[in-house]
């Protein structure tokens, strides 16, 4: 490329200021008001994670820390209401947002190229997905975005002495979630293949390394203490939840969700680090993408998330690159940014809930975008995935309301539930709090390690269980209800609520058999 691409940090003038503002505020209102105005309710997720914030830990089945953390002091500030768990997602992505833009500025981006790098971050569908309720993912992408920012400045400055900075958000990506390590891996990639290979014989990036440890080492010691759950809990799920995808198929899956309009930006993006000659110090951020990409791929995932981190990465790359192109060719600037709108109007209802359920699950069978992304019986719904475990809580939260009102009050003094999943479970805590439940248990994820039930019970309520089972556990099993939710998942629908009396044997004894770690 004959465009030089000026390379600095430079002092944000009044108007770039103003443009990250104004991104800042478009991006907290794209990802926050459509899902708490909007006709959906909590995600299954948002549901566990509550459960878990209620029951502090250094770790659980399937997370470590730190989300549960955030959303406990969120929850004890401003409660339980959509409009409290969604505030500080919505956040981090307008924040992401703005270090996107900060990044590709810091990369040679003029106005076009951070707005290009900003508007490719709000169209894709996973990040608008991941910023638009509560999870650890929501954390993931700032914490990725941070650690490659720091790579860039460890070689812009000439001062290795970050790698303690990187080391310490490394640290901090690791209380959060475990997959950080992909990016570890992706960079020791990324480091032998360069010259930044120099950094392995010298003392800072292995004093981060173990700064990261360290922070980490509270969560590591619990995972040691419950004999780590957590490596059963990813064993499981790439046996049992992931889907076998051909390459291909990967390879579509991330140009889908992350918007078939932001390839020509996230490839620039690669070609920048990996060949612009400004960018030689920085080769080792290239390889990285590509070692996450090639991963992903060989891996047969189908779970396009995975990598979604660092992307924004790319974006800014791919921002400061086509804005060089574009001051002497025009009609690149204008091509990219019109693909870009064009599938950003096509897909946001994919990512964005601001269709209701049902124009929504005709409108993507329409445009043929309803993913299966994990494997099992009943993984499908007229509406993806990340929507469809939106709706019918409202419903399952009567129909438990009424199993319990099917006990006699001595029943019910003493009576606990045991649901299926952790979604279930989540929702009785956190949707019937202040009503009278009983206390509910389950096989699933951290649920198991907080049961069995202690105190000793003659009925119970199970939910989904098979009455076979039940009738070898107790004397008397009797058929309540069955629940029915016409656009959630599908093993969500048709499950049965049972009222079991007069136990023959302790549930204690067959926990270890109700244990499903997915």
């Amino acid at each position: 490329m004959s465009e030089r691409i000026a390379i600095g940090p430079g002092r944000l003038d009044g108007r770039e200021q103003g443009l990250l503002a104004a991104f800042a505020l478009g991006a907290w209102a794209l990802f926050y008001l459509p899902g708490v105005l909007g006709s959906y309710g909590y995600f299954i997720d948002e549901f566990y994670y509550a459960a878990c914030a209620a029951r502090p830990a250094w770790g659980y089945v399937d997370h470590p820390p730190l989300a549960p953390v955030v959303l406990a002091l969120t929850r004890g500030l401003l409660g339980d209401s959509l409009w409290a768990l969604r505030l500080v997602p919505a956040l981090a992505g307008a924040a992401t947002v703005v270090l996107t833009m900060l990044l590709a500025r810091r990369l040679g981006a003029g106005v076009f190229g951070q707005c290009l790098a900003a508007g490719c971050l709000l169209a894709a569908s996973v990040p608008q997905i991941m910023f638009g309720m509560f999870s650890m993912n929501a954390f993931s992408m700032p914490i990725w975005l941070g650690c490659c920012w720091l790579l860039v400045e460890i070689e812009a400055r000439d001062e290795p002495r970050l790698w303690l900075a990187f080391g310490a958000l490394a640290g901090v990506g690791l209380e959060n979630k475990h997959t950080i390590v992909l990016l570890a891996a992706g960079l020791a990639v990324g480091l032998l293949l360069t010259p930044a290979r120099r950094h392995f014989r010298g003392p800072w990036l292995w004093a981060g390394a173990g700064l990261a440890l360290l922070i980490a080492s509270p969560n590591l010691a619990w995972q040691a203490a419950h004999g780590w759950p957590s490596l059963e809990f990813y064993r499981n799920a790439s046996l049992y939840k992931n889907l076998d995808t051909p390459p291909h198929m990967v390879v579509l899956f991330q140009v889908l969700t992350m918007n078939p309009g932001t390839v020509p930006v996230w490839l620039a993006g690669a070609y920048f680090f990996l060949r612009a000659p400004e960018a030689r110090r920085w080769r080792h951020l290239g390889w990285i993408f590509v070692a996450l990409f090639a991963l992903i791929v060989a891996s047969g995932s189908s779970r396009p998330d995975r990598i979604t981190p660092i992307y924004p990465v790319m974006f800014a790359a791919g921002g400061a690159l086509l804005d060089a192109l574009g001051r002497r060719r025009p009609w690149v600037r204008w091509a990219a940014g019109l693909v870009l709108a064009v599938n950003g109007l096509v897909l946001l209802p994919v990512g964005t809930p601001i269709l209701p359920p049902r124009p929504l699950a005709a409108y993507v069978a329409k445009i043929g975008v309803v993913p299966q992304i994990e494997a099992g019986e009943g993984k499908t719904s007229p509406l993806p995935q990340w929507f469809a475990d939106r709706t019918g809580w409202e419903e399952f939260a009567r129909d438990v309301e009424a199993a319990v009102a099917a006990l006699t009050p001595e029943e019910r003094a003493s009576a606990v539930i045991f649901a299926p999943s952790y979604g279930q479970a989540g929702a009785i805590e956190l949707l019937l709090a202040g009503r009278g439940m009983p206390p509910v248990y389950s096989g699933h994820n951290s649920y198991f390690l907080w049961g069995p039930p202690r105190q000793p019970f003659s009925t119970a309520i199970f939910i989904g269980w098979e009455r076979e089972l039940l009738e070898t556990l107790f004397a008397e099993v009797t058929l309540v209800s069955t629940h029915h939710c016409d656009l959630c998942m599908r093993w969500r629908d048709g499950m049965p609520f049972w009222i079991a009396r007069g136990p023959r044997r302790d549930v204690a004894e067959i926990w270890p058999e109700v244990k499903h770690f997915e």
